[in-house]
């Protein structure tokens, strides 16, 4: 399939401009951004309202809908859904995650061996050859793991917003790790997922680069959490429409092939 079978041009007008054009989506965007901030201050936790909130956009665009920004309202559900996304993001880069700290630690560890050995060991030749070995031995387990650990969150994160999605359309956080399940789907729409996450990769490019360049300014440096805060929120509800449209288009494909392989 091509793109233009995918996902239209003005589909992706209405996505990248929703945030702006719902009635009231002043008040509604700086709740949203005062509680990105409020991350900074008071970690995880208003993150929570954020995730749940960001999973209403994309219950919208599932539905067939346009999107456009929600109420923030009924906030026990927002906090289900908020944990529920959490869950999904903490278990598919968990294994980056494990591996990258446990390479931290071992080196670390041989580090410390490093004093360990030169004090027990009265032999000078010993000393010679084993600090060299521990040494290279721990930097190259440093390496290792920071390669593979950047590898596997890499591979989470390309998979985390299509398991999101088969959640939030099963309304099951279970159906999330059915990995053959939304795999079956997404892989009617390769392209459509591919150019979702390279336009997702693309924004977040931007963010960063900003943030970057504020950074090394005297004055804006100290306003990098307020800056990106919006641009944040954006980028999230952004992304959260987009990929449920992607999703919705892809069931739909998988649905029409279904039906011309029974025929």
């Amino acid at each position: 399939l091509s793109m233009s079978e995918t996902m239209s041009l003005l589909s992706l007008k209405k996505i990248f401009r929703f945030p702006f054009e719902a009635p009231n989506w002043q008040s509604r965007f700086l709740v949203g951004s005062a509680l990105i901030l409020a991350n900074y201050i008071i970690p995880i936790v208003p993150g929570i309202f954020v995730g749940g909130y960001a999973l209403r956009v994309m219950r919208q665009t599932l539905a067939g809908q346009d999107p456009e920004l929600p109420a923030w309202d009924d906030w026990g559900e927002l906090t289900k859904d908020g944990l529920r996304a959490m869950l999904v993001s903490l278990v598919y880069f968990l294994p980056g995650l494990l591996v990258f700290v446990g390479g931290m630690a071992l080196y670390f560890f041989g580090n410390l061996a490093l004093p360990l050995s030169t004090s027990m060991s009265g032999d000078p030749d010993q000393m010679l050859v084993a600090l060299p070995t521990i040494l290279l031995g721990s930097m190259a387990i440093l390496v290792i793991s920071l390669l593979v650990g950047m590898l596997l969150s890499l591979l989470g994160a390309i998979a985390m917003p299509a398991a999101t999605a088969h959640f939030v359309a099963q309304e099951d956080v279970v159906a999330a790790f059915r990995v053959r399940q939304w795999w079956r789907i997404l892989r009617t729409d390769k392209l459509g997922y591919f150019v979702s996450w390279v336009i997702v990769a693309g924004l977040l490019a931007v963010l960063y680069s900003g943030a970057m360049l504020a950074y090394y300014t005297i004055i804006l440096c100290c306003l990098i959490p307020i800056l990106t805060a919006p641009i944040t929120l954006y980028v999230l509800l952004v992304g959260a429409a987009l990929f449920g449209e992607t999703y919705r288009e892809s069931s739909a494909n998988q649905l029409n092939r279904e039906q011309e392989d029974a025929v």
